[in-house]
């Protein structure tokens, strides 16, 4: 009979978790913004009615609430996530981690606090707790804040949805002016109002074009 090891009781800090990406974060997250520990280049908006993968029901899901997550990078999962030297280039006595470490580790979101791979009981309930939104980061006088509601108007993932799921002209026509308005209004903001590149994506969320083709996989799979 093969041997199999016995699972984990305690965090190994393998980076298994990270590297399959960054967590959402909840109204407890709010004073990792504040402090700066977490910045909005970080972030990115997942908007209402985007399919996403729900790590506790472990199937891809229709989200019914804004979800705010710490942005991934395609190699190494979650952004604050350090993967480990390269064996050669650790120097003698180094207390690097050998599987890489997290960034803030010390100050890590209350769904990374909560997760243990061999028990999912702490993370459902974190999971369950009010998620932050785009508002509650600005608040509510911001000046984006308007333009984030006008984007939700004219930009609506369950207009998309709908287009997509009844293809005529005039879906077809929709599509195209709301993808044309997205990419006008990133535009806009980068040249007017000097907003980074790299806050578009929690302004905004995905670029549109992005997110009709995630729509567009979601319903081939129903």
């Amino acid at each position: 009979m093969p041997h199999r090891p016995n699972p984990p009781s305690h965090c190994r800090r393998c980076g298994t978790c990270c590297r399959k990406g960054g967590p959402a974060l909840h109204q407890a997250d709010l004073a990792l913004l504040r402090d700066k520990s977490i910045h909005r280049a970080d972030l990115i908006t997942l908007r209402v009615g985007e399919p996403v993968h729900d790590q506790v029901k472990g199937q891809i899901i229709l989200l019914d609430a804004e979800c705010i997550k710490i942005r991934s990078q395609d190699e190494t999962g979650c952004c604050f996530h350090q993967p480990a030297p390269a064996r050669q280039d650790i120097p003698n006595g180094s207390t690097t981690p050998p599987q890489g470490h997290c960034a803030i580790h010390e100050n890590k979101p209350v769904e990374c606090a909560a997760l243990k791979c061999w028990d999912t009981t702490d993370l459902a309930l974190a999971a369950g707790t009010p998620r932050l939104s785009r508002l509650e980061i600005l608040g509510k006088d911001n000046a984006m804040a308007e333009l984030i509601r006008d984007h939700e108007t004219h930009c609506a993932v369950a207009d998309l949805l709908r287009h997509l799921q009844t293809p005529t002209q005039k879906s077809a026509e929709h599509l195209r002016h709301a993808t044309t308005y997205d990419a006008a209004l990133r535009d806009l903001l980068q040249e007017k109002a000097a907003v980074p590149a790299d806050h578009l994506p929690f302004l905004l969320g995905r670029p549109l074009s992005e997110v009709i083709q995630s729509l567009k996989r979601w319903l081939a799979m129903h």
